[in-house]
């Protein structure tokens, strides 16, 4: 790995039980998040933005990326652990849905993919980025459980990804140069 990853969660999601969790935007409270956070300028050096396909994490990286002139790509295997189809599930219902997808990696509930192919998948969208940029800084938005897995796997800590996906809120980020994780995106308090 020769380009240091920035992974940003996107922010906060406007819950619509009308279409599949996979098509939900940003609440409005998300879009003054990612307003703000491309006005603190953290993400400056950045080289290059990718995003999953999910409108959350397009409409979280179009301010950093106007500010920055930069027009951020879109990848499909960046995309959270699919879970259209299991249809909506109720608060309770989705936290304990991503409990068991991030415990029981090889297993799938409610029709969702299983964490492990989520993991290899995003991990392969990673591998696939790094060999075609050359000592770039990159922004990935994209979202809480995949990115915790990735960074599980780092970390050797697979065992632990849904304790981490409950401490990231949105919004958070954490840094990969190297192939290590210098900057976890789980903020302990």
């Amino acid at each position: 790995m020769n380009n240091t990853f920035y992974f940003l969660r996107h922010a906060e999601t406007k819950m619509d039980k009308s279409v599949p969790v996979s098509y939900w935007k940003l609440s409005k409270g998300g879009k003054k998040e990612a307003y703000e956070l491309a006005d603190v300028g953290m993400f400056d050096d950045i080289d290059a933005i990718v995003t999953s396909e999910e409108e959350k994490a397009v409409q979280t990286a179009a301010p950093i990326a106007k500010r920055l002139g930069v027009e951020p790509m879109c990848i499909a295997e960046l995309g959270e652990i699919n879970r259209d189809g299991g249809g909506f599930l109720e608060k309770d219902e989705f936290d304990k849905a991503i409990q068991v997808s991030l415990t029981n990696l090889d297993e799938s509930h409610y029709e969702w993919e299983k964490g492990r192919d989520a993991l290899e998948r995003f991990q392969g969208a990673i591998d696939k980025i790094d060999s075609e940029c050359d000592h770039k800084n990159i922004l990935i938005v994209a979202h809480g459980c995949v990115v915790n897995l990735y960074f599980a796997h780092l970390l050797d800590k697979l065992d632990k990804a849904h304790a981490r996906m409950v401490k990231t809120r949105f919004c958070d980020w954490g840094m990969v140069q190297d192939g290590e994780v210098v900057e976890d995106i789980v903020k302990e308090a």
